[in-house]
C-alpha cells in the first residue's frame, strides 16, 4: 500500500525534480526522465494537497484558540492527514 504523508509527498517531489533534471543527461534512460505536462500535473496535485493540509492546520487552530481540548483532540483523531499516527493520509 502507499504511503501518503507529507514526507512521502516530499520523496516525490524531490524525485520529479530528479527525473525532470535527467531530461537533459544524455546518459539517463527513458525511464529516468518525465515529460513537463506530467511534472506539471504531478506539481498540481500535489499543491493541492499542501492546500488542504493548511486548511486543516487553520481549523485545528481555530478549534484550539477555543480551550476545547476535548474538541482539539476529536478534530485531531478525524484529521488523519496530520495525525502521527496515520501512514494512509487523509480519507476523503
Amino acid at each position: 500500500m502507499a504511503k501518503n504523508d507529507l514526507t512521502a509527498l516530499r520523496d516525490h517531489m524531490f524525485e520529479v525534480i530528479e527525473r525532470l533534471k535527467a531530461n537533459n543527461d544524455p546518459e539517463a534512460s527513458e525511464c529516468e526522465k518525465i515529460d513537463v505536462e506530467t511534472a506539471k500535473a504531478i506539481t498540481n496535485a500535489a499543491q493541492t494537497i499542501v492546500h488542504s493540509a493548511k486548511i486543516e492546520i487553520d481549523f485545528l487552530k481555530i478549534i484550539a484558540k477555543g480551550d476545547n481540548i476535548q474538541g482539539v483532540e476529536a478534530a485531531v483523531e478525524k484529521t488523519k492527514f496530520l495525525s502521527p499516527k496515520s501512514s494512509n493520509g487523509p480519507s476523503h
